[in-house]
């Protein structure tokens, strides 16, 4: 049962370095609990390599977890095989602090946010829904024929929130 809880993280702990002794190790992420109900949001502040990005990555399970759990609609993935996991994946997505590294730069930014719909919708469907998601997202559907390096930061990172909802 997960009491209404859309994330819960519970004693989450990521340590790095020697990995048969984990108390000498580097512990970037240290007992961290947190939950959030399905509307809320959460702002994580610190100073760089504190550990933010790890958090974040092991959340949504790019990187292992020393101990602890997380639990999405009460389901840990921790615990989670890769096979079970892939289901999930389309409940969750991070969007990283320099948008340029993660947006292929070989394809326009109406390819990039129309990949999650790949096999699901026709080719104008796929138009239509990228452009109310650009809209959505602050920019102009005319520019969804463009390359990401044709983008300033602040529009490579609407780009990214605009696939990351897609």
């Amino acid at each position: 049962m997960n009491n209404g809880n859309l994330l819960e993280v519970k004693d989450l702990t990521v340590i790095f370095g020697d990995s048969n002794r984990r108390e000498k190790g580097n512990k970037a992420v240290n007992n961290v609990s947190f939950t959030l109900k399905k509307g809320e949001t959460l702002g994580l502040v610190g100073e760089s390599g504190c550990g933010k990005t790890t958090l974040g990555r092991t959340i949504i399970r790019l990187q292992k977890e020393s101990s602890g759990s997380v639990l999405l609609n009460g389901r840990d993935l921790c615990r989670l095989n890769p096979f079970q996991l892939r289901p999930l994946r389309r409940q969750m997505q991070m969007i990283f602090q320099n948008p340029y590294s993660s947006l292929n730069p070989r394809m326009t930014v109406l390819e990039i946010i129309a990949e999650p719909f790949t096999g699901r919708y026709s080719r104008e469907e796929k138009i239509e829904k990228v452009s109310k998601l650009i809209v959505q997202s602050g920019l102009d559907p005319q520019m969804m024929r463009k390359f990401p390096h044709e983008f300033s930061g602040g529009q490579r990172q609407r780009i990214a929130i605009a696939r990351s909802i897609a």
